[in-house]
């Protein structure tokens, strides 16, 4: 159910588009216009090789090509951030629309800017909110890159208010503290009102329209802030989603008994009761983890030279290809692994028993002699 705040915003954009028309909006800045435009990185793309994926379907190769587009820092001025996904309206009052994310919006339902339910930040901050901002994966592969892409800038102010979403300030600051870029006390949560900010750093999404990844540095430099070396000393691990509202592998309990008959004993968890300490030594020892593809799978972060197995309803799923890249791009091995079913109610679906025993016995083969099965 919507609160008052967010009726009475709907409420004004529908009005003020009646009346006026979408907000203006601002697709390029310069430097000039209100803003101070800072190259970060340049374009560029590279190969990505699945060599399990090869060997697993009997290819000569396999691969992914990930581009990424130019990218800047934006200072800005006199702005205001609306709503939890924090719209930015520059001065002149144009909506700033230079991030991929925001091309699925329209235009005459986004929230303006208003004086009721308002606040106002001095200090200089940056924007680390967005579209799917309450996704573990979302948070990690498209929002957290954007600050490390710019945090050794001279022109990034070191002490920074870090704007997040309401609601999640408490688990994306432990993301946050574990990779050195803040302190729980530095963030300030978006809500579904107006923020006043004098001072705004802004980075796009470092990503293409037509991919959800960005530049593989950033996952690198992410993993290397995550992972702690040693062995391989622990159990192969399934992921669960018995947890999940939705899109949950309805035999999950019978992937599981094919999976331990293939591997051994494994540890089942369910991320939602596992704190992240646990989570990024669990994973830095797992030599298998496997089950069915969600956020769950932005673990991959936190291991190295690992072997990931991801599970999927239907042909294909982008996101469960960009799970699989970035923990190429991390050290790691990983397949994907296609029902070939569609999803049901709730999005959920079931992967058959069969053709799953056989991909776990195929995927066993190509696997000896790497440390991951249990003696």
């Amino acid at each position: 159910m919507k609160s008052i705040k967010r009726r009475v915003y709907d409420a004004y954009a529908a009005v003020a588009t009646m009346l006026g028309g979408p907000p203006e909006q601002a697709k390029e800045l310069r430097s000039g216009e209100g803003a101070d435009v800072i190259q970060l990185t340049p374009s560029g793309s590279v190969r990505l090789e699945h060599r399990l994926v090869a060997r697993f379907h009997g290819l000569p190769e396999s691969f992914s090509v990930l581009s990424w587009p130019e990218t800047s820092l934006y200072r800005l001025n006199d702005v205001r951030v609306v709503g939890d996904q924090g719209n930015v309206f520059l001065k002149d009052g144009r909506w700033l629309r230079v991030c991929p994310s925001l091309e699925v919006l329209a235009p005459s339902k986004i929230r303006r800017p208003m004086p009721i339910y308002s606040r106002q930040i001095h200090s200089p901050a940056f924007h680390l909110t967005g579209r799917d901002h309450e996704n573990h994966g979302h948070f990690l592969f498209q929002h957290l890159p954007r600050l490390l892409a710019c945090r050794d800038l001279p022109q990034l102010p070191k002490k920074l208010k870090l704007l997040v979403a309401q609601g999640h300030q408490r688990w994306q600051g432990r993301y946050i503290q574990k990779l050195g870029l803040g302190d729980t006390t530095d963030l300030i949560e978006c809500d579904e009102g107006t923020l006043y900010c004098d001072e705004l750093f802004y980075v796009p999404q470092i990503r293409s329209q037509s991919s959800p990844l960005c530049r593989p540095e950033y996952y690198i430099r992410m993993r290397e802030c995550f992972h702690r070396p040693g062995p391989k000393t622990g159990l192969p691990v399934f992921i669960s989603r018995a947890d999940a509202p939705d899109r949950q592998l309805l035999n999950e309990t019978e992937a599981i008994t094919s999976f331990e008959r293939a591997f051994g004993s494994c540890r089942v968890v369910c991320l939602s009761q596992t704190p992240l300490d646990e989570q990024i030594e669990l994973f830095s020892r797992a030599p298998l983890i496997a089950g069915s593809q969600g956020q769950a799978f932005a673990v991959s972060l936190f291991a190295k030279d690992s072997v990931f197995v991801i599970l999927e309803a239907g042909e294909h799923n982008p996101w469960c290809d960009s799970f699989r890249d970035v923990a190429i791009i991390c050290g790691n091995d990983a397949l994907t692994l296609y029902s070939g079913t569609p999803r049901q109610t709730n999005e959920s679906y079931t992967f058959p028993a069969d053709k799953l025993e056989r991909a776990w016995g195929q995927v066993k083969m190509l696997l000896q002699g790497q440390a991951i099965l249990n003696p």
